[in-house]
């Protein structure tokens, strides 16, 4: 398999995302404005959601990042003009 260019990868950029969610903390717009539509099919308010997803919205995409890494994947490289 040739390799991909590590920058080109949605488990790169969740990842970063999720960091820099850790560090700078989430933006509290986004997170409950989520929350608000999860909350229309859950028994939970919208800012018991929103709560939760800012403590857990980081970990969340770092596991789905780790998941999109899994498997088959193509090895990463560093050269930019990598398909």
């Amino acid at each position: 398999m040739k390799p991909i260019f590590f920058a080109w990868t949605r488990s790169f950029w969740l990842t970063v995302i999720g960091l820099a969610m850790l560090i700078f903390g989430a933006p509290p717009e986004v997170l409950y404005g989520i929350g608000a539509f999860i909350a229309t099919v859950t028994p939970w308010t919208a800012e018991q959601v929103g709560n939760a997803l800012t403590v857990t919205a980081p970990a969340i995409l770092w596991v789905i990042a780790l998941q999109q890494r899994s498997g088959a994947a193509r090895p990463y490289t560093r050269d930019p003009k990598a398909l």
